[in-house]
């Protein structure tokens, strides 16, 4: 059976941070997600995570400055410097936390930039990353994102992260497989989990339209969830959504998964 995950950066945000972790494991979450951990210390974050008998089960590299648009620069020519400077900080927290996967976020590199030379800078920026992670239990995980929200973006098919992880030939750089920008990309979900399954370190899920909770929008998450669990896939699916009301109340599609998590 698939565990599921709850993103503390989207989800339980009537709350502040603090308290979003024992609410989580109050809900019956084991692990939550942080997109950006960074502005809160890792050894609060590592005392807030025990108390609650949670594990904070994934958290993103920086992303640039996402304020002016930047939703990473991993595979962006010229902010090589600044993303190996967060890949330190990353690693900084992964030393107190024990986080087992990490997340690139490769970003929208300029339209003059040809595509190869792009995808060459993010292959390099991989193995900078395995050089400094070298040594310690984690999966270093990439993200295709849709075109429709993130015009651009350099990974935005899952074919795509799969060159990257082609390129690199390591055995713990895997896919992150986002049910919500697979679904407006390509779709076909059930397809590529059965496709891509061996490729996959972590899953995160929103419906769609609107990026909100199951049974908002057009995917048959029941399905989903049950070919997760034929096809054998223990690892972390995440829920990553904006929900249309409050958390517990967006919660409903959990009930019949939430007493075996």
């Amino acid at each position: 059976m698939p565990k599921f995950s709850i993103n503390l950066s989207l989800l339980l945000t009537e709350l502040p941070l603090q308290d979003r972790f024992a609410a989580a494991a109050a809900l019956g979450f084991k692990g939550v997600e942080i997109q950006f951990p960074y502005d809160h210390a890792a050894n609060e974050l590592a005392d807030l995570a025990a108390a609650a008998g949670v594990e904070i089960v994934l958290y993103n590299f920086l992303a640039g400055d996402l304020t002016a648009g930047d939703v990473g620069i991993a595979g962006i020519p010229g902010r090589e410097d600044e993303f190996r400077r967060g890949v330190d900080l990353a690693r900084q927290y992964h030393d107190v936390l024990g986080t087992k996967r990490l997340n690139i976020l490769a970003g929208k590199p300029p339209p003059e930039i040809p595509r190869d030379d792009a995808m060459t800078v993010l292959a390099k920026n991989v193995e900078h990353v395995l050089d400094v992670f070298s040594g310690r239990d984690v999966t270093i995980l990439l993200e295709p994102a849709n075109g429709i929200d993130h015009p651009n973006f350099l990974l935005q098919r899952t074919e795509d992260a799969a060159e990257i992880i082609e390129r690199v030939a390591a055995g713990n750089v895997k896919i992150q497989l986002d049910l919500y920008h697979r679904q407006i990309m390509q779709g076909d979900l059930i397809h590529v989990l059965r496709m891509f399954l061996p490729f996959i370190g972590h899953i995160q899920f929103a419906d769609v339209p609107g990026r909100h909770e199951p049974g908002t929008g057009e995917i048959n998450f029941r399905a989903i969830f049950n070919a997760l669990d034929k096809l054998g896939y223990e690892e972390w699916v995440g829920a990553e959504y904006l929900p249309t009301s409050t958390t517990e109340e967006s919660l409903v599609w959990f009930e019949e998964w939430r007493t075996e998590n």
